[in-house]
């Protein structure tokens, strides 16, 4: 199993254990584990199973204990050997299926059999049982059924969502905006937003760490099935920080009628207000669009607040949000991940540098976390260390004057070499 499953895994599980942690469980814990254990889940890169609530309770637990980290799956130990079905028996078997999706497990079986396709010794009815009940086909969905929904209190869900900025004129050339936007659900606050040159999960993740750092924390983020929602770097740092991350379902705007709602107001009152030709640059839209949001959006009554500002009804509920522990810790989590192969002379390429590691990791596949907005360090952990080591930019001048350890010699004794006998 690899880095990636691992971490799919780990996401998979967090979301099972989310709603116990951030206490938005409706009726008590027991009632919840018994629902989630009474359904079979796709798990990534394993299949379709089901859990005990003992399973979910030791899954809080590691979680509890050792964050996202107590969660991925240990490696196997039985690693590079044969697994029991082979890649063309489960093919023959998933064929058999597809032509005859009514024909039971034990009359496929016996079909393979009889034609000597299950090896020697043949594998059981069991195994072939458990790889085509994954193969199941699903019902066809019912009618969806959809009602206006508002959470109790600030920073209970934000909404996210992307929109198309205005054109500006640089250097002679027109170029797109994308404004990326955090909305909260119970108050309308617009908790952060800023226009960008790319719609991307890197700018995405720049304006989700200044809305935590500004607000808080929430227990939810909900969003659209977009690329930029769905990458791995965002849902481990939602997992980190405890964040349930939900999908809408596929094209169905109306879910997040609110943020949609708010896009048209921001259209409306400030794109279509801005005198473009005195725009230079997206600092100065950025400027001009941070001080709307301060002195007017959300400042302004809100026709579904009961007359209150955003603002307003965001502070009723100042006791109960979750504020980070500190800008560095925060920091910490919200550094990209990447696995890099170590040179022979304890380098690695990074974002078009060459970082220098410890001797100690050279020929090894490592794991490197960095700030994609700040090229001057990463980090890299050491052995089962938890804790992260800084690496910098090699600079192969200063390492032209290091003597070698292998070439490093005792200093010579001269009082000895040409000191004189007894008689002197």
């Amino acid at each position: 199993m690899d880095e990636k499953i691992r971490n799919e895994l780990a996401l998979f599980r967090f979301s099972l254990i989310a709603p116990l942690l951030n206490g938005s469980v409706e009726g008590s814990a027991k009632e919840y584990l018994e629902s989630i254990c009474a359904r079979s889940y796709q798990i990534p890169g394993v299949g379709v199973r089901e859990f005990s609530p003992a399973t979910v309770k030791r899954w809080l637990s590691e979680y509890r204990s050792h964050g996202l980290e107590g969660l991925k799956r240990k490696f196997r130990n039985d690693k590079g050997l044969a697994r029991t079905l082979s890649a063309q028996l489960s093919q023959s078997i998933r064929e058999i299926k597809q032509l005859h999706p009514k024909k039971t497990a034990t009359a496929i079986y016996n079909e393979l059999l009889n034609a000597g396709a299950l090896g020697d010794p043949p594998v059981s009815l069991s195994t072939v049982g458990r790889y085509i009940r994954k193969l199941k086909f699903i019902p066809q969905e019912q009618a969806v059924e959809r009602k206006r929904f508002e959470f109790e209190y600030a920073n209970d869900c934000w909404q996210t969502d992307v929109c198309v900025g205005p054109y500006l004129r640089i250097e002679g050339k027109k170029k797109k905006t994308f404004l990326i936007a955090f909305l909260d659900d119970a108050s309308r606050l617009l908790v952060a937003g800023e226009f960008f040159w790319e719609e991307n999960c890197r700018n995405l993740l720049v304006i989700l760490k200044k809305a935590v750092l500004a607000r808080g924390i929430p227990k939810r983020i909900f969003c659209d099935n977009g690329k930029i929602f769905d990458s791995l770097q965002l849902r481990l740092i939602c997992a980190s920080l405890g964040i349930t991350l939900s999908h809408a379902r596929p094209y169905s705007p109306e879910s997040k009628g609110k943020i949609e709602r708010m896009f048209r107001a921001l259209q409306i009152q400030f794109i279509n207000s801005l005198n473009l030709s005195g725009i230079s640059s997206l600092e100065m839209l950025n400027e001009q669009f941070s001080c709307y949001c301060q002195s007017t959006y959300n400042l302004r009554p809100h026709s579904s607040l009961e007359g209150r500002s955003p603002m307003e009804r965001f502070l009723l509920d100042k006791d109960k949000l979750r504020n980070v522990s500190s800008e560095e810790s925060l920091g910490q989590i919200f550094l990209h991940e990447a696995t890099r192969k170590v040179k022979k002379d304890a380098t690695i390429n990074l974002n078009k540098k060459v970082f220098e590691v410890p001797q100690s990791l050279i020929g090894q596949s490592i794991t490197v976390r960095f700030d994609p907005e700040d090229d001057s360090k990463a980090y890299v952990s050491l052995g089962d260390s938890p804790s992260l080591v800084p690496v910098y930019p090699v600079r192969p001048v200063d390492n032209s004057r290091i003597t070698r350890v292998q070439n490093r010699r005792p200093p010579i004794d001269y009082a000895s070499l040409y000191g004189g006998g007894e008689d002197n």
